[in-house]
């Protein structure tokens, strides 16, 4: 063997088992699925050449079918790892199997008729040229997505490795002795050929390095991209929630004002009735001030009095306190004392309409509930005051509204349920089903603020409501539970 052809297949063997076995080690940590196919694809293209150069010092018919076997395993799996990167779809492996089946009876085909150095070279440079153009059509798409400089140096690698292949196939057509077709026939064409082979596997090891670093650089950035727009989203979240809890309490002032106004000609009522008892009092005290009178006569008439107007003052104060402010503070309250404190401004509009209104307190222990004392009168007169204008219209006997309040567990947590029951006509089943979205309300022109503001505002003190109607069994009816959690007994012993 000439030395030269000695020191060609020796270089050929440095490159093609050097090279691949960098670009494997330089991207470590940076090996995904399709850089794996690829690398593989690589190594088994350089083991190709290896054989390719061995059968060109020494032919055999297995070392030509084993190379034509390994360019066409090699040029599958470098195509498959371009069009994963490309499209993100996967192929059967059947196809490279049915490939290799298929090529290894062509080849077989070949070298043992003794087409090699006509047909077999040709339809390896064939299969070369194929794989080539098909590349480099990826590859174009790749870069326009990808803007990837390092992929160009994989299209550049491809144009080469096609033009020394069709060079020997248009030497080939044009009718050139197969001799001029060996790499040891040291012909211009076949010293290209070379050259390009091995400026391909320089310029594919270090391109495709670059474009997987290019590729990691892409997704790292989408990842610090999507991580900076779901912080942005936690913050516009947040906001929404601020927003949120903020339209809650105008809506709950909205709605206790709106509750309010209804109540406004029995407050006028209620209160108009002790200024005129006060006021004819002082009439009659007036015309008992003579010499005769005794003075612990009038002293009965003037405490009579007094209590009259005090009467109307609470009656004020109360009003006032639904109206005010400090609705967000939750502390720790009586229930019972909170609750009492409105029932003669309920039980006055109740009786007014004709409806029996009772309470019943059954709470031994006197516990406290965490919630906020205006903020759940506020609950117990728009509940109260639904269940009034249910009765409108109504030809019901002896309507009733009946509040009840006493100790009850839930959860293995301590509490106080607060029920509101009347025998009116219930809730209907169309307002039930709406209980869970935003704005239910069971009145025709209703925007439903009342029970938005009881759910909302319970839920933050902590407990929980449940709205329905009264058991069948004790005829119809609607029927508010409100669960209210005890103060915790750290907070009860501190001093």
């Amino acid at each position: 063997m000439h030395p030269a052809h000695e020191l060609l297949i020796l270089l050929v063997l440095i490159l093609h088992i050097a090279l691949p076995l960098a670009a494997w080690i330089m991207l470590t940590g940076y090996r995904d699925t399709p850089t794996r196919f690829w690398l593989t694809g690589i190594s088994l293209y350089c083991a190709g050449v290896i054989m390719a150069a061995f059968n060109t010092a020494a032919y055999s018919h297995a070392k030509f079918i084993l190379q034509a076997l390994l360019f066409i395993a090699a040029l599958l799996l470098m195509l498959e790892a371009l069009l994963r990167d490309l499209k993100k779809t996967e192929r059967s492996p059947q196809v490279l199997w049915l490939a290799l089946l298929v090529g290894g009876i062509y080849f077989s085909f070949i070298a043992f008729n003794g087409l090699y150095q006509t047909a077999g070279l040709m339809s390896i440079s064939a299969m070369f040229l194929a794989f080539g153009l098909t590349a480099m059509n990826i590859t174009r798409q790749l870069i326009q997505r990808d803007r990837s400089q390092s992929m160009w140096l994989i299209t550049l690698a491809l144009a080469l490795m096609v033009s020394g292949h069709v060079l020997r196939l248009s030497k080939m057509a044009m009718g050139a002795s197969p001799s001029q077709f060996q790499v040891i026939s040291y012909t211009w064409n076949s010293n290209y050929l070379f050259l390009t082979t091995v400026i391909t596997m320089i310029l594919i090891s270090f391109g495709y390095w670059g474009y997987v670093l290019d590729k990691m650089g892409q997704k790292n950035q989408r990842m610090q991209a999507q991580k900076l727009a779901a912080e942005m989203l936690t913050q516009e979240s947040q906001a929404l929630l601020q927003e949120r809890e903020h339209l809650l309490m105008v809506n709950a002032r909205v709605s206790a004002i709106s509750s309010l106004s209804s109540f406004s000609a029995m407050l006028v009522h209620d209160i108009s009735q002790p200024l005129q008892a006060l006021e004819f009092g002082l009439h009659d005290l007036q015309s008992q001030a003579t010499p005769d009178q005794t003075a612990d006569r009038l002293l009965e008439n003037i405490h009579e009095l007094q209590h009259l107007s005090s009467k109307a003052g609470e009656m004020v104060s109360h009003l006032r306190q639904l109206m005010g402010k400090g609705q967000e503070q939750v502390s720790a309250i009586g229930p019972d004392e909170c609750l009492t404190a409105i029932l003669p401004i309920l039980k006055g509009e109740a009786k007014q309409r004709g409806i029996a209104l009772n309470y019943c307190a059954q709470l031994p222990a006197q516990p406290q509930v965490m919630a906020n004392a205006v903020m759940l009168q506020r609950i117990l007169f728009n509940s109260v005051g639904n269940a009034l204008d249910a009765f409108q219209g109504l030809d019901r006997k002896d309507p009733t509204i009946d509040i009840e309040i006493h100790e009850q567990m839930e959860d293995q947590a301590p509490g106080v349920l607060l029920k509101i029951m009347d025998n009116g006509p219930g809730f209907s089943l169309e307002m039930l089903s709406q209980l869970d979205k935003p704005i239910p309300s069971s009145k025709p022109h209703g925007l439903g603020l009342g029970l938005l503001l009881m759910q909302s505002m319970v839920r933050m003190w902590g407990g929980h409501t449940r709205i329905g109607n009264r058991p069948s069994t004790q005829g119809p009816g609607g029927l508010i539970q409100i669960w209210l959690r005890a103060e915790p007994i750290e907070n009860s012993h501190r001093i």
